[in-house]
């Protein structure tokens, strides 16, 4: 399997005490199930009380360990499925160009579940249920050898059967997991346009073409089925087989009805564990149909997450804020509208030229510092002697202030949101910032606490824009990237952030029409010249 195939591995802290739990209770329930079988035995020899009872006690205690099995099966999922889900959450909000939300949410719902229902369903049943068959079939042998063989005969049935159907499943389940991310993908984006389609007279059309989409799922769906259902006929009606074969090897080894009880008792647990195989094979061929998907997502997010954590900076964000450092930012080099490194002094005003795309995707490789993506080991923001994109994310933020069209505050409460970048920063200082910046508290009954949602609700597109500019401006950066975002401001407020911006002590780089804000350079693209460059 190629490295970027691979998941975390199950094995490990946190999950080994659950794993060897689940093999420790396979192990019980076997013991139980040949104890039991054996007085079942002795109760068709001749009925006591005392039997009956103690049999009572077993199945009662084979009840409590499938019971444990289950929940810790489950402990063991969601585990598991939690680290995953923090790796891609992480790798949607790292990529620089994120997937939709329907593709992300598809991924953190379905490919998720399709890896829990292996480990909870699929395979905890196969390490339960293998040490099981093992204790039954040594019970089996020590009644007689042909028993043990009609449960041989069974299994190698089983496999072959599974086996064969394995292949088919998986492909079924990849093209199942593709078209629903297809469909995922297809209603966000329909939602997300509402408003075009609806004053566009289009709402029939758009349903139309999600309809389309769903009766692709649809199809897919049966054809899996088709696959499932086999996988499941066939784990289910093997053991049938078993026990024929079962009841004609005490027939032929003359054995006595209380050997022939006891037989027909342990296969019948060992057909209930051959029942989950069928459920075992279908989860696993969906798990990794999964896997292809999200596996080479956690290698990627652990690549950048790796290199993050390897500062080469010797100064701090505090160090570096607010004593007038020098900047240097090195874009990555490629393209036709890529641009040259620009070095800046503090108090700089630098406005970007090239095409709008091109602009708005630097200033986000700015805020971000998604340079290291780019595998250009010199890309980045360098201040002083500091590099932003080298320090840890919670002190590269203070570094650079960022205000963009592509931004929205985070979901949670007002001032949570305007202190996002210096969490520690006063909250009385951050609101009068905020409010100078065009922010009405007085329309918000519950001030800084009101909750925030769906990109910012329920302030609308002026006073979004306040937060996020205020945001920006917090303990002034040293380098404070912006685009026509302010020009959503309210008049009073766009007029006291150009004020605050026209004598900024730090470095301001900003893309488009910006009414009143005095550019003392420019960074153009396509190999021009950038302005006061050194």
């Amino acid at each position: 399997m190629a490295h970027a195939e691979r998941l975390p591995p199950l094995y490990a802290p946190g999950r080994r005490m659950l794993l060897a739990g689940l093999l420790g209770l396979g192990i019980l329930a076997g013991l139980f199930s040949i104890a039991a079988s054996w007085l079942i035995g002795q109760l068709a020899a001749g009925f006591t009380m005392a039997a009956l009872c103690s049999v009572i006690g077993l199945v009662l205690g084979f009840f409590a360990a499938k019971y444990l099995e289950r929940v810790l099966a489950e402990k063991l999922g969601q585990h598991y499925v939690a680290q995953l889900r923090r790796g891609l959450i992480a790798h949607a909000l790292r990529s620089v160009r994120g997937p939709s939300a329907g593709i992300t949410i598809a991924r953190s719902t379905n490919d998720l579940s399709s890896i829990r229902n292996w480990i909870v369903q699929g395979m905890v049943p196969l390490v339960a249920g293998i040490p099981l068959l093992l204790v039954s079939g040594i019970g089996l042998w020590l009644l007689h050898p042909l028993l043990a063989a009609s449960l041989g005969a069974t299994l190698v049935i089983e496999a072959a059967l599974l086996l064969g159907l394995a292949g088919g499943t998986f492909a079924s389940a990849r093209s199942l997991r593709r078209q629903r991310g297809y469909l995922a993908a297809r209603i966000s984006d329909t939602v997300a346009a509402r408003t075009a389609i609806t004053s566009g007279g289009g709402v029939d059309r758009e349903v139309a073409r999600v309809q389309a989409s769903a009766q692709k799922v649809m199809d897919a769906s049966v054809q899996r089925a088709r696959y499932a259902g086999a996988l499941r006929a066939s784990a289910l009606a093997v053991p049938l087989l078993g026990t024929a074969l079962a009841v004609g090897a005490c027939s032929v080894a003359g054995l006595p009805h209380t050997a022939v009880a006891t037989a027909l008792t342990l296969m019948g647990i060992c057909a209930g564990s051959l029942g989950e195989w069928g459920k075992a094979v279908e989860y696993r061929q969906n798990y990794k149909a999964g896997r292809q998907i999200i596996a080479p997502l956690l290698a990627q997010e652990q690549q950048w997450s790796g290199a993050q954590q390897a500062p080469a900076s010797t100064r701090n964000a505090k160090e570096l804020m607010g004593q007038g450092s020098a900047v240097r930012i090195h874009p990555q080099l490629d393209g036709a509208e890529a641009f040259p490194v620009l070095r800046a002094q503090p108090g700089e005003r630098i406005q970007l030229l090239g095409a709008p795309a091109a602009c708005s995707a630097l200033l986000a490789a700015i805020a971000t510092g998604s340079f290291a993506q780019s595998g250009q080991g010199q890309a980045g923001v360098w201040i002083a002697e500091g590099r932003s994109e080298d320090l840890p994310p919670t002190e590269r933020r203070k570094l650079v202030g960022a205000a963009l069209e592509s931004m929205v505050p985070e979901r949670g409460t007002l001032g949570r949101a305007l202190r996002y970048r210096h969490p520690g920063s006063a909250m009385g200082k951050a609101l009068e910032l905020a409010q100078r910046c065009g922010l009405d508290l007085q329309s918000l009954p519950e001030a800084e606490q009101s909750r925030l949602r769906r990109g910012g609700e329920p302030l609308d597109r002026g006073q979004q824009a306040a937060l996020l500019v205020a945001r920006a401006l917090l303990r002034e950066p040293p380098v404070l990237v912006l685009d026509e975002l302010l020009t959503r401001l309210p008049a009073d407020g766009y007029a006291y952030v150009l004020g605050r911006l026209n004598g900024y002590r730090g470095v301001v780089v900003y893309s488009g029409q910006l009414p009143g804000l005095q550019a003392t350079s420019q960074w153009r693209a396509a190999g021009l010249p950038a302005g006061r460059q050194r």
